[in-house]
């Protein structure tokens, strides 16, 4: 009983040290690679520049 108790703690501080060496590190820095127009007539006169359809996408219809 008390070698499991001892295992188990082992284990749970060996967890916390590595996951607090994983937030420790920086996050990757996300660089924007798409610029989406501000306004639906904007974006309706860029695809018709570039020749290109308009792709629409919207959540929560249910």
């Amino acid at each position: 009983m008390k070698r499991s108790i001892a295992i188990a703690l082992l284990l749970s501080l060996t967890f916390v040290t590595l996951s607090t060496d994983a937030w420790a590190q920086k996050k990757p820095k996300i660089k924007d690679t798409v610029t989406f127009a501000p306004t639906w007539e904007a974006a309706v006169e860029e695809a018709k520049l570039l020749n290109v359809p308009i792709v629409l996408h919207s959540h929560g219809f249910y």
